[in-house]
């Protein structure tokens, strides 16, 4: 299998646990009283000190490498206070100044800023797959975020101001740690990205100050969403932007929330509305025209060069000379 090929079944995959992670963060918040940051720090540190102890015990001389590296060690340390850190928190603060519809579809502008930089830093035009792909994918996220109904987006200017940077944050999570991706992988990218970023939520959450009150579906929950969301979900994604490229990993994140629609109505009840099918075939379109797309572009890619690590993908090429 070709390793865009990887990538984007990584990148589907990754969404998918993302999609069921999401609807267990709202089971628990909606049926215990817990904190939101609280929530956040708990799971990024699990999976930090996981993914640690995975990579120590299996591959400690990437490890070793990336905490040597001071370029890619950089660009994973802006990506834990920006990508993770930050970014759990104006997620949560972007929902309540404004309404998860609103923080859903404006915070899909990330995946403009990522098709401008990736564009800008090739010395290239967008393809007419990634514009297709962008323009089915805020489609398909608009038709799920509103049911069609444009009144559901509240937005006021510090709502809007939020929400705006959140998109920020999101396109700096997926580009920050593309340098390290690069030449060290995911696995250590992951350990030192998520346990730094769990440690520097730790002073806002204040685990130690109080625990919530979980019964034993409650910690399920909770183990499932750390599971499913802060492990198997970042690993997948962060593997996908490195096989797969930047701007097709971030187009494949759309696929999240079509999965949390499917899961809400499996396991909250939620009903499928008309405009949540419609949005997840403008979502599968989209995913289709990528990997129909990447496919046709593996001759053309495969002969020149790219100044990169032997078995790096050709969509981070034009980052390899950056880490060089």
């Amino acid at each position: 299998m070709q390793a865009k090929t990887k990538g984007i079944v990584a990148g589907i995959l990754g969404a998918f646990f993302w999609g069921i992670s999401n609807v267990l963060v709202a089971f628990m918040t909606s049926n215990y009283v817990i904190s939101p940051t609280w929530l956040g720090c708990l799971r990024v540190l699990t999976a930090g000190a996981v993914f640690t102890a995975v990579c120590a015990a299996t591959d400690k001389e990437s490890l070793l490498a990336l905490l040597r590296d001071r370029r890619a060690l950089a660009g994973t340390v802006l990506y834990a206070i920006f990508g993770i850190a930050a970014l759990q928190v104006t997620y949560v603060v972007a929902i309540d100044t404004t309404s998860a519809a609103t923080e859903s579809l404006v915070g899909q502008l990330n995946l403009v800023y990522m098709m401008a930089f990736t564009c800008l830093r090739a010395r290239r035009r967008p393809r007419p797959a990634e514009a297709a792909g962008l323009v089915l994918a805020l489609a398909g996220v608009w038709c799920i975020a509103t049911k069609g109904d444009p009144s559901s987006l509240v937005v006021g200017i510090t709502g809007l101001a939020w929400c705006l940077l959140d998109s920020v944050l999101a396109f700096l999570h997926n580009s920050l740690p593309l340098c390290a991706l690069e030449r060290h992988g995911s696995l250590p990218v992951n350990a030192v990205g998520m346990l730094l970023g769990g440690i520097i939520l730790l002073p806002f959450a204040k685990p130690w100050a109080a625990t919530p009150a979980l019964d034993a579906v409650g910690w399920a929950a909770f183990a499932g969403t750390t599971v499913f969301g802060a492990i198997l979900g970042y690993f997948l994604v962060m593997q996908s932007l490195k096989e797969a490229g930047p701007m097709v990993g971030s187009l494949l994140m759309i696929f999240t929330p079509a999965t949390a629609v499917t899961a809400s109505a499996v396991v909250l009840g939620t009903p499928i509305t008309a405009f949540d099918l419609i949005g997840l075939a403008l979502i599968l379109a989209m995913m289709a025209l990528m990997a129909l797309s990447k496919r046709g572009e593996e001759p053309a890619e495969a002969a020149p060069a790219p100044v990169a690590a032997p078995n790096a993908a050709e969509p981070i090429a034009p980052f390899a000379e950056k880490c060089a």
